[in-house]
């Protein structure tokens, strides 16, 4: 797994749906906003993303139980839902097993879903 810095206004979710699908933060935050009006849903809410994500085709996929990001191995495009032992939650985009963030430690958290 290799790492590249990026870095766009916005949260986790904003900046991995803007990598991943090559839209600007506006655009994105817009439509979270929308789907949070139409739902009721919070930006805490795994099920928005999930709404947003299957609006674009993606979904849950199968994956090996208690693995690090900096263990798996991606060809293609995925968005990767992680988070840390202190209760720290993160979602990060990776492309042909590049993972783009703000920073490597990204690279140590624990995943909980992938989706493709």
């Amino acid at each position: 797994m290799k790492y590249e810095e990026y870095i766009v206004d916005g949260n986790c979710i904003v900046r991995s749906f803007c990598r991943m699908f090559n839209y600007n933060s506006l655009d994105v935050s817009n439509e979270l906003d929308d789907i949070c009006r139409e739902y009721n849903y919070t930006y805490d809410d795994i099920e928005l993303f999930e709404e947003y994500l299957k609006r674009r085709n993606m979904f849950k996929i199968d994956y090996g139980k208690d693995l690090l990001v900096k263990d798996l191995n991606l060809d293609g495009k995925y968005i990767v839902f992680c988070w840390d032992k202190d209760n720290y939650y993160h979602m990060i985009p990776v492309i042909d097993n590049v993972v783009y963030d703000k920073n490597k430690k990204c690279l140590d958290l624990y995943v909980i879903n992938i989706y493709k």
